[in-house]
């Protein structure tokens, strides 16, 4: 059982820490983004990287908290929580700003906690677009996936986030990849602020 535990962790660190055709974007503030094309499509996606001086059960409770999502993500308009299961299972709903004139998006999250180790989280986010009614003033943003990692390190706790969305509509692909240094590093020093 404990080697079984022991290559899961392995296999989940690995390929989260792999910087195999990542490429560095921003370095600022202690707050790494990388992005990274995709085969079969016009959209990268990123990840982004810092170390926190705080508690697993801390970063866990204002990550999956949907009430105060609107309050550190960037953009966000509005957020809840729609639903938390037994078997930490999350479902988030959150709504989106974007410039005039482009339609404001909607997003609902489907987000599975997984205990690795004892000193290593992973939240698995996945579209939940069907599990929550249309409003009429938002487009339903429907393909993304991505993920949480957060590691227990001497010096803290480093925190990595992964994503890939597309936010539909026919926003053209140079406007969706350029988001991709800015909303994750706001988010990141919000959260920061938050934590620590």
């Amino acid at each position: 059982m404990k080697i079984c535990i022991a290559l899961v962790g392995f296999l989940v660190f690995s390929s989260a820490f792999a910087q195999k055709d990542w490429k560095l974007k921003k370095d600022k503030d202690d707050i790494k983004i990388y992005v990274k094309s995709q085969k079969n499509s016009n959209l990268k996606l990123f990840k982004a990287e810092m170390t926190v001086q705080s508690s697993l059960d801390t970063l866990l409770n204002v990550i999956l908290d949907g009430d105060t999502l609107k309050d550190w993500n960037y953009k966000a308009l509005d957020s809840k929580l729609l639903n938390k299961s037994l078997d930490d299972e999350y479902l988030l709903w959150m709504a989106l700003d974007l410039p005039w004139p482009v339609r404001n998006r909607d997003v609902v999250i489907a987000c599975k906690l997984l205990r690795i180790t004892d000193d290593m989280i992973k939240i698995e986010i996945s579209s939940a677009s069907n599990r929550y009614p249309e409003k009429d003033e938002y487009l339903r943003i429907t393909t993304f996936e991505g993920f949480w990692l957060l590691q227990q390190l001497d010096d803290g706790i480093k925190v990595t986030h992964q994503m890939y969305g597309d936010p539909g509509g026919n926003l053209p692909d140079w406007f969706v990849n350029s988001t991709l240094t800015r909303a994750p590093y706001h988010n990141f020093i919000a959260l920061k602020e938050r934590v620590e």
